[in-house]
Parts: C-alpha cells; structure tokens; sequence
C-alpha cells in the first residue's frame, strides 16, 4: 500500500475538520440556521475548499451518513447480543433508532431531505454498511431456519429498511415525543413475524 502525500492527508484532515464543525453546529443550531460561511469560519477553512470536499451544503449530510455506515460495520454488527439471528435484527433496528436519536429530529428531516434531492444513488446502495450488515443477518436467520427462504434475503431485508426508515420519518413527524427504540422494535418484529418460521 502506497502512503499517502502531506497533501493527500491534509484534504483528508480538512474534509475531517469541516464534517465535524458541520454537525456540531447544525446539531447545536439547527440545518437551516446555520450558513456554509458560519462553518467555513468556525472551521478555518476557505469556501473554495468546503465545495471541493462538500459540494454543496447537503453534501454535509451525505458525507455524515457515511460516518453511520462506517459506525455499523466496525461498531454495532459485532456486539449484537441476541440469542438467534431474528433478535439480533430487531436489536440492529434498535441501533439505527439509537442513532437516529443521537442525531436529533432536525438533523434526522434534513437527512430524509438529502435523500430525496441529492445524493440518491449513494443512499440506495446496498453496499453501505448499514443496508449491507441488515442483509447479512437476515441471510443468516434464513439458513439458520428462523425466517423462510421462500423470499430472497436482499427483499427482506430491503423491506426491513424501508418500515424502520417509515417509523424514524413518524417519529420526526411526531417532533421525536415518544421512545422511538422500543416502538420500531416492535414494529419490526411484527413486522417480520410474517417471514417467521416455526411460528
């Protein structure tokens, strides 16, 4: 592996400095508050540097949701603690709704936002880590005989995602003023109850 020039590390630590100053200041203020010229100077970084990196203002939030792919790769796929694989999806779906917490319901709107505007093609990969971690034990809970084969473990899983992204979208409807945890945990699991063998 080649190491990398100062200059490579530099716009790595850049884009680093300008994602964490970002957030902080869109969790702390509000998306729609908060100017690319407020987080360039609290940065210290040039506007001209922040559109190389960037883009555009969503591509804050694009660049973000990368980080939260990354976190479930490394972090929560691991230290899944069910006792079969049908638990430890619903305890992965409790996670993504831990995150959508930490975030916050503003951030969260503005990253449904960014789904819809930009960035489309990168949040439909099925290769991001969070999408990529929810197939894989949906595959396993198929061969392990917990949920049939019947239908193909990248459909289950796609549907997965796409009631857990419905009841994060409730709650940011709602202002976040229910426990988001343990309503898309059972939401899940009644859900999936349908793919359940054995049941």
């Amino acid at each position: 592996m080649e190491h990398m020039t100062s200059r490579q590390l530099q716009a790595i630590r850049t884009k680093k400095k300008l994602l964490d100053v970002s957030m902080e200041m869109i969790q702390k203020h509000g998306y729609d508050s908060v100017t690319i010229n407020q987080i360039c100077e609290a940065a210290g970084v040039s506007i001209g540097a922040f559109y190389h990196h960037l883009k555009s203002k969503a591509g804050i939030i694009i660049e973000g949701y990368s980080i939260c792919d990354e976190y479930f790769e490394n972090e929560v796929y691991g230290k899944l603690s069910g006792d079969t694989f049908f638990e430890k999806i619903i305890e992965y779906i409790g996670y993504q709704s831990q995150y959508a917490i930490m975030l916050g319901v503003d951030l969260i709107i503005q990253i449904y936002r960014a789904q819809i505007t930009e960035g489309t093609e990168f949040f439909f990969s099925d290769e991001r880590g969070l999408p990529k971690g929810l197939a894989s034990l949906v595959q396993r809970a198929q061969e392990n005989g917990e949920l049939t084969k019947a239908v193909s473990y990248q459909q289950i899983s796609m549907e997965v995602l796409v009631v857990s992204r419905g009841i994060i979208y409730n709650w940011c409807q709602n202002k976040g003023k229910y426990d988001l945890i343990p309503k898309a945990e059972a939401m899940i699991r009644n859900y999936l109850y349908v793919y359940q063998m054995n049941k």
